[in-house]
């Protein structure tokens, strides 16, 4: 089995130095011919284009990152690739989603000697892939939170930090049209409307208790109400066992329609502002070895 690791240099908090020695590690772990690139890449785009070079000559590409960076790889690679999941990033959504242990090294292990897993995707306007989506406040969140960074937090703190702004500055979606597999709805007051394959957020809250990765469905959660209320009571809740608010829907396809210009995250990265998001499920979309 030939593995190639692709390194995302600025993936989470770990010092450059603390990623090398990890990767080193996992890349003895899985054979002393693993290939280790991607430390001089500089942008999303630039890793990207590499991940395509490398998929075609290897068996499994091994992708050291966090949650966007393999969002990022499943998006340029497309059908067909065996892919490998290091996590190196801070919100670790697909660790969760897998049930991955936290050594890097353990993982490493699983790779080589695991099997291969197939897992859905949800389909974004028919361009993009992505485990989690959501339009409303997580996108403004995220916005804000590149600020903190660019201050100097890290992981947590800087999407809390993010996360507390949004709720006391009362961002929310408001008068929303939800197309459901056909059926429509009109709903008032929207915080946010969750389209999702992972139970799990970042940094481990359950907030979506019912998805799962293989069932060939999406599933939604649309929160109502304020920002400043609502928001605590779900962080509670989703670290104690998993999320009780919200109404709760699944589906296989759905359009969401809001009144007024709203932000789309997929997999931690705003994708676009708009007024109309289309999703459908792509059932066994990824393989993923674990």
């Amino acid at each position: 089995m030939r593995y190639t690791i692709l390194v995302n240099p600025i993936s989470g908090s770990l010092s450059l130095e603390r990623k090398k020695r990890i990767v080193e590690t996992c890349a003895e772990i899985l054979g002393s011919e693993t290939r280790v690139e991607g430390w001089s890449t500089k942008s999303p785009q630039e890793l990207s284009d590499l991940a395509v070079h490398l998929a075609r000559e290897c068996d499994v590409l091994v992708v050291a990152g966090g949650d966007g960076t393999l969002s990022d790889v499943i998006n340029a690679v497309g059908d067909g690739v065996v892919l490998g999941f290091i996590p190196l990033g801070s919100g670790n959504a697909w660790r969760n989603t897998l049930g991955l242990p936290r050594s890097p090294e353990k993982i490493a292990l699983m790779i080589k000697n695991g099997s291969e897993r197939l897992c859905d995707l949800v389909e974004i306007a028919g361009a993009r892939r992505a485990l989690l989506t959501s339009i409303g406040i997580e996108g403004y969140a995220l916005r804000d939170r590149e600020k903190y960074l660019k201050m100097g937090m890290r992981g947590f703190n800087a999407y809390m930090a993010a996360a507390i702004k949004s709720a006391v500055t009362r961002k929310k979606v408001g008068h929303t049209i939800i197309s459901i597999d056909g059926k429509t709805f009109e709903l008032r007051n929207v915080l946010s409307v969750i389209v999702t394959k992972t139970p799990y957020y970042g940094y481990g809250f359950r907030v979506v208790p019912g998805a799962k990765i293989d069932d060939g469905m999406l599933h939604v959660l649309v929160v109502y109400g304020e920002p400043y209320t609502v928001l605590p009571n779900i962080l509670v809740t989703s670290m104690l066992g998993g999320n009780r608010f919200g109404q709760y829907l699944a589906c296989r396809s759905l359009v969401v329609e809001t009144e007024e210009l709203a932000p789309l995250q997929a997999d931690g990265n705003i994708i676009c502002v708009d007024v109309k998001f289309e999703f459908r499920v792509i059932p066994k979309a990824v393989t993923l070895r674990c």
